[in-house]
C-alpha cells in the first residue's frame, strides 16, 4: 500500500512540474498536466465512495463534503489572505477592484464560470484556481449521483456503462464545441468550461468502477493487457501533447490525454512491481507530489511576483522554483496538516454488519483510497 501511494504521488509531481514548466519555461502542452490530475483525483474520489459503500453499505456525504473542505479549503483561504495585501500587484490590470473579483470568485469554487461569463482570464495571479472550481464543482454533482446509482443496486457491469457513457459524452465535447481560440479567453471556451472537463475526472471513475472488487495479483492474462494499456497509454500521451497539440490546438489533445492517463493509472494502481510504477517511486517524485496542491496553488503568484521585481533568467528562475517548493511545504505542514482530521462518517447502524468483508480486503485492486485526502486539484 505504501509503495502504491508513492507512485502516485510521483503522478502528481510530474503533473504540478509539467504545470509550472508551462508557466515559466513555455515547455509547449505543459498545462496538460491538468488533465492528469483531473483523471487522479476522479479515481481516487471515486474509490473512496466505492470503498465506503462496500465496506458498511452506506456512504456520509456530509462527513466527505467536510473532509474535502477540511483538505482543500485552509491552503486555498491562507493564499487569498496572504497575498491580499499585495493584490493590486498580482491583479491582471493592476487594479484593487480586479483583485477583489478574483478573490470572490476563487474562494467560491466559481472561478471557471465567472471567466466564461466575462469572456477574458481576469484573474491574474489567481489564473489557475479555475481548475480548483471545476474540480469542487464535479465534487458537488458526482457523489450524490453515485450514492443514489448505488442505490438502485445496479449490476456493476451497468454502473461501470453509465459512467463509460458519461465521460465519452462529456470528452466528445471537445472535439464537438468550437475548438478555436476565443479573442478574449486566448483558449477555446471548453477548456474552462465544467461539462467538458467533467469527462477528465470521469475517466478516473471508469477506472475506479473498472476496478472494483478485484483482487490482487490479477490474473495473467488481465495483467498482460493492463500492461499493453499502460504502454498505449504513454504513447497515446505524447502523441496528444506533440502532434495533435502542434496540429490542432490546446483542446483537441484533452480527450486523449485523460483515456491515455487512465490506462496508465490502471497499471500503477495494479502493480508495484512494474518499471513505470518503480520509476514513479523514484525520490524526489513522491516528496514533491505530496505538497503538488499547494505548489500548484502558489505557482503562478511566486511568478507573478519575480515579474513584478523584473527579475530575469536563473535567479529569476531559482525564486520561481524554489519558492514555490517552501510554499508548498509550509502550507502543507504548517497550515493544511491542522485541519486534516475529521469526524467519524456517521453511518446507519446496521450498516457494518451489511457490508461484504472482501471489499475491505487490503489486497483490493484500485486501494489508493487513502491517497484522496491529498487529491490536488
Amino acid at each position: 500500500m505504501r509503495r502504491q501511494i508513492q507512485q502516485l504521488d510521483g503522478v502528481r509531481a510530474l503533473a504540478v512540474l509539467a504545470v509550472m514548466g508551462f508557466h515559466d519555461l513555455k515547455v509547449p502542452a505543459g498545462f496538460l498536466g491538468v488533465d492528469v490530475f483531473f483523471v487522479l483525483s476522479g479515481l481516487l474520489i471515486t474509490t473512496i465512495l466505492l470503498g465506503q459503500f462496500d465496506r458498511r453499505g452506506a456512504i456520509d456525504l456530509r462527513a466527505f463534503y467536510e473532509r474535502r473542505l477540511r483538505r482543500l479549503y485552509p491552503a486555498l483561504l491562507a493564499l487569498l489572505v496572504l497575498l491580499s495585501p499585495i493584490g493590486s500587484w498580482l491583479s491582471v490590470d493592476g487594479t484593487w477592484q480586479k483583485w477583489w473579483d478574483a478573490v470572490v470568485v476563487s474562494a467560491s469554487y466559481t472561478a471557471n464560470i465567472a471567466i466564461l461569463v466575462d469572456g477574458t482570464q481576469f484573474l491574474g495571479a489567481l489564473g489557475p484556481l479555475w481548475s480548483v472550481a471545476v474540480e469542487m464543482q464535479f465534487y458537488l454533482l458526482w457523489p450524490p449521483l453515485i450514492v443514489f446509482l448505488l442505490s438502485r443496486r445496479l449490476r456493476p457491469h451497468v454502473l461501470l456503462a453509465i459512467t463509460a457513457a458519461l465521460a465519452l459524452i462529456c470528452l466528445a465535447l471537445f472535439w464537438i464545441l468550437p475548438t478555436g481560440n476565443d479573442p478574449g479567453l486566448a483558449v477555446s471556451p471548453s477548456y474552462f468550461r465544467p461539462d467538458t472537463r467533467f469527462g477528465e475526472l470521469l475517466a478516473g471513475c471508469v477506472l475506479a468502477l473498472a476496478l472494483r472488487g478485484r483482487t490482487l495479483p490479477l490474473r495473467r492474462e488481465v495483467d498482460v493487457a493492463v500492461s499493453i494499456g499502460a504502454f498505449a497509454g504513454i504513447g497515446l500521451i505524447l502523441y496528444a501533447a506533440t502532434t495533435v497539440f502542434r496540429e490542432h490546438g490546446s483542446v483537441v489533445p484533452m480527450p486523449l490525454i485523460a483515456i491515455g492517463t487512465a490506462l496508465v493509472l490502471a497499471r500503477l494502481v495494479t502493480s508495484d512491481k512494474a518499471i513505470l510504477s518503480r520509476l514513479l517511486r523514484l525520490p524526489p517524485l513522491p516528496w514533491i507530489g505530496r505538497i503538488s496542491y499547494p505548489m500548484y496553488l502558489w505557482q503562478y503568484p511566486i511568478l507573478d511576483l519575480t515579474v513584478h521585481y523584473h527579475m530575469t533568467g536563473a535567479k529569476q528562475q531559482w525564486y520561481f522554483w524554489t519558492g514555490t517548493i517552501v510554499a508548498g511545504l509550509i502550507s502543507t505542514y504548517v497550515i493544511e496538516r491542522r485541519f486534516w482530521t475529521p469526524r467519524p462518517a456517521r453511518l446507519p447502524a446496521n450498516a457494518d454488519a451489511d457490508a461484504g468483508a472482501s471489499a475491505a480486503s487490503p489486497h483490493a485492486a484500485g486501494d489508493p483510497a487513502a491517497q484522496a485526502d491529498r487529491a490536488p486539484a
